[in-house]
């Protein structure tokens, strides 16, 4: 077993090839409080903090966007789905 955590430290360590000593860190810092101790979740938080936002679309020069209505989504169907959970 001790094996398996000398690996997932390398990995750890290896991801230092794609970011800096800050960015690591803090996405271990923040793996840990969400209790995700695994090389894959560290890394999935590093990717996510270097996505930029998604800007809102602007409709200028769409004007005939502008008069699309999308209905509201009624999500009480997937309450189904948490019933279980809690």
């Amino acid at each position: 077993m001790e094996d398996k955590g000398v690996r997932e430290y390398i990995r750890v360590l290896r991801l230092l090839e794609s970011a800096t000593v800050g960015q690591l860190a803090g996405a271990i810092e923040q793996a840990l409080l969400i209790g995700a101790t695994s090389v894959d979740a560290i890394k999935l938080i590093l990717e996510h903090r270097r996505q930029e936002p998604i800007a809102l679309f602007c409709l200028d020069g769409h004007p005939h966007l502008k008069s699309v209505r999308v209905p509201g989504v009624d999500l009480t169907a997937y309450q189904g789905l948490t019933e279980g959970i809690r």
